[in-house]
């Protein structure tokens, strides 16, 4: 990722990916009484070559992926795509990849893990989306469902998109010839399909975060055969469900760690995220964000920066330079209101460049991230963004 970062700590050239803190650098880089492990897992919804990166169907299949990890102690602390699926890209072997980063304490002799302690797991819903774009409140609606979830125990991590292409030839009919088993599927399943899309908008509005779930690899199927009914549409390019206008080419998934600790509680507050962006044609060619200064407040009142949203794509031909909004999500741990005596957070953005190959990463922020793990720096977020270039 990639962009223009007005500079609160101008960091040091000589560092590994540019470093902007609100604190100076020599504070970045001293021992704490905690520090950090990290694993950097790399997952493709496409075959590879590449040995190191793990075959996946959907997004659905990272949580038993990780599954092992947990029983370790490892968390997942963020969930990104490697690229941004975005306008032409979409055909770019790195956009059917995602990053899942995990962390886990750095055990010492004095601090031991205590035995018996039941680990977190991890859980990825599939949202029914009503909308076809996800605006900036859309979004917030769906964020209140989050803090719903959050009050059963659900650790937010993160929003994930999968992108799904078109099946369908220009002609209309399906690229596998299979245009006459769509139809027959269609009129069979019309019906079933009208009375759960209501059924599942209704579950969603009681608060279930829910159509479909992953939770440590083991999927939960919709009543009867109504996950059956979804995987036939979307394999054919159809909206799932008459009541909402959607493409049917994106699916978005809520990604939470869920802990069985009662007393453990969340909440979620959006911030605005104010960027200047530049187009050559429909491409963004330069982005500039104060990225440090937006979250600075929100982390000396001790919340942290947990995921982002913005609208990338733009309407045709709306080229010229202009103001973006979108929306970082802020986690509060605790029932405190902003403001009280909890104790501020630190804060530092690093800015790095991604290196791709097909589906080999040759550089990112990895090694950086195990260096500044020494120091007790905990990673709440990635933003990737959509700049690319190809030289």
């Amino acid at each position: 990722m990639g962009c223009g970062l007005r500079k609160l700590e101008d960091p040091d050239d000589s560092s590994p990916g540019k470093i902007f803190s609100t604190l100076k650098r020599p504070q970045v880089e001293t021992k704490t009484d905690s520090a950090y492990e990290y694993v950097l897992l790399d997952f493709t919804l496409e075959a590879s070559s590449n040995p190191e990166v793990i075959k996946i169907s959907s997004v659905l299949d990272i949580a038993s992926k990780v599954e092992g990890y947990y029983s370790k102690g490892y968390v997942v602390g963020a969930v990104h795509p490697i690229i941004l699926p975005i306008g032409r890209r979409r055909s770019f072997p790195a956009s059917h990849m995602y990053r899942v980063v995990l962390s886990r304490l750095k055990l010492s002799q004095k601090h031991a893990a205590p035995r018996g302690q039941r680990h977190p797991r991890l859980v990825i819903e599939e949202c029914p989306l009503m909308y076809e774009t996800l605006t900036n409140e859309v979004v917030k609606e769906l964020l209140e469902k989050v803090n719903e979830a959050a009050k059963r125990g659900k650790k937010f991590v993160g929003f994930v998109t999968q992108h799904f292409p078109q099946t369908k030839a220009c002609n209309g009919t399906s690229t596998d010839g299979s245009a006459e088993l769509e139809s027959t599927l269609g009129r069979r399943n019309r019906e079933h399909r009208r009375k759960n899309s209501d059924e599942n908008y209704k579950s969603w509005n009681e608060g279930t975060l829910s159509g479909h779930s992953s939770e440590s690899g083991i999927e939960e199927e919709m009543q009867g055969e109504s996950g059956l009914l979804q995987d036939a549409d979307f394999q054919f390019g159809k909206e799932v469900s008459p009541v909402k206008p959607q493409k049917g080419d994106d699916k978005l998934y809520t990604v939470f760690n869920v802990f069985d600790d009662d007393s453990a509680c969340w909440t979620y507050h959006e911030g605005i995220l104010s960027m200047k962006v530049t187009r050559k044609g429909p491409v963004i060619s330069t982005l500039e964000a104060d990225w440090l200064e937006l979250t600075t407040f929100y982390y000396k009142q001790g919340l942290s920066l947990v995921d982002s949203f913005v609208h990338w794509e733009t309407a045709k031909g709306d080229y010229v330079p202009k103001s973006l909004e979108g929306l970082f999500i802020y986690e509060e741990e605790g029932a405190g209101v902003p403001g009280s005596n909890r104790k501020g957070n630190d804060a530092i953005v690093v800015e790095q460049w991604t290196v791709i190959e097909g589906c080999e990463i040759k550089t990112d922020y990895g090694p950086l991230l195990h260096t500044l793990a020494e120091f007790g720096w905990l990673l709440t977020c990635v933003l990737p963004t959509p700049i690319v270039r190809h030289d």
